[in-house]
């Protein structure tokens, strides 16, 4: 009700299993727009209307929730206000522009053969999966990155920085976008010199 719902939509929102940050969080975005619209086709003049900027204000919070869930901090609905959702509806509004940015500038390496040079191999193949986001949105250089534990201090620029040196190494998320890397070492080094070196 603090983002402008009234209090039937948020009761309605309740009814309908979302009663926690978690729950918010499990939502994909596509389901969270049907829950709204669903919400709104049920609207019989008893106040179950829900404001744009209401609507763009849960769609941030479930973007921050499941953000914070991915690189291990907490996520307590006591932090939830109106300017972490603003903050947070425009990192996402940022996040969603660049994923529509064209990704077929950065070609995958090709692979790995005897007189390949492994240090610009390596930094070809980095971009690319800097390039490319896996499950959860999260680039996929995070699984190959060099610091397992994130420096405790570290402020990062952007989103995308930060799960890349902050996203959990455990999870669904993770085992998930781990398979997507090996598969893809798979593919560039088989039967090549590098294969013995990338562990099952």
């Amino acid at each position: 009700m603090r983002h402008g719902f009234s209090q039937v939509a948020a009761r309605e929102l309740s009814s309908n299993g979302i009663t926690n940050l978690n729950r918010l969080r499990t939502l994909t975005k596509d389901a969270l727009d049907r829950l709204i619209k669903q919400i709104h086709c049920d609207n019989q003049g008893a106040g179950l209307f829900i404001p744009f900027a209401s609507q763009q204000h849960v769609r941030a919070i479930r973007f921050w929730a499941n953000q914070m869930h991915i690189i291990g901090s907490p996520y307590n609905i006591d932090d939830v206000n109106e300017p972490l959702a603003e903050m947070w509806g425009e990192s996402m509004k940022i996040e969603q522009e660049a994923s529509v940015a064209p990704s077929d500038l950065i070609k995958a390496p090709e692979p790995f053969k005897k007189n390949t040079k492994w240090r610009t191999w390596k930094e070809s193949l980095l971009t690319y999966l800097n390039s490319k986001q896996g499950q959860s949105s999260v680039p996929l250089a995070y699984i190959v990155r060099e610091r397992d534990i994130p420096e405790r201090d570290a402020v990062y620029k952007t989103v995308h920085d930060q799960l890349m040196n902050k996203a959990i190494l455990y999870g669904a998320e993770y085992n998930r976008n781990n398979g997507i890397v090996f598969d893809l070492l798979q593919s560039l080094t088989l039967n090549g010199p590098a294969w013995s070196w990338i562990p099952e």
